[in-house]
Parts: structure tokens; sequence; C-alpha cells
């Protein structure tokens, strides 16, 4: 889980205009933003058609502590 958490993270921040969709997650509602991960499929590890909610929901925490950097 949590292996899959950071490269969640990683293909969040790899994409263009990190900084900026950063700061929209950010105004999501925190309860709503695993449901946004998953609306970005950053939480699809390569090869895998669909991730399940705990893996949104980590990666969701994990990018809340870049958002509070």
């Amino acid at each position: 889980m949590a292996s899959q958490a950071a490269i969640c993270v990683a293909q969040f921040m790899k994409q263009p205009n990190q900084e900026e969709k950063l700061k929209a997650l950010e105004a999501v509602n925190g309860w709503q933003r695993p449901e946004a991960v998953e609306k970005g499929g950053w939480d699809k590890m390569p090869g895998q058609e669909k991730a399940g909610y705990a893996v949104a929901r980590a990666c969701a925490d994990g990018l809340e502590l870049l958002m509070k950097k």
C-alpha cells in the first residue's frame, strides 16, 4: 500500500503544471480528494485498469503533506 501511494504521488508530481494542480486539489474538501485522485488516474499502477479506494486515500494523504510545505 505505501509503495503504491508513493507511486501515485510521484505520478501526480510528474504531470505538467503540477503546482497549479496541487493548489486545485487543495481547494477540494479533504473527504473528496481521494475521488479527485481517482478521476485524475494517478492512483492506477502501470497496467492496472482501476485502483482501490485505499490507494487513492493514501495518495491524497501524501499529497496533503506536500500542500502543507
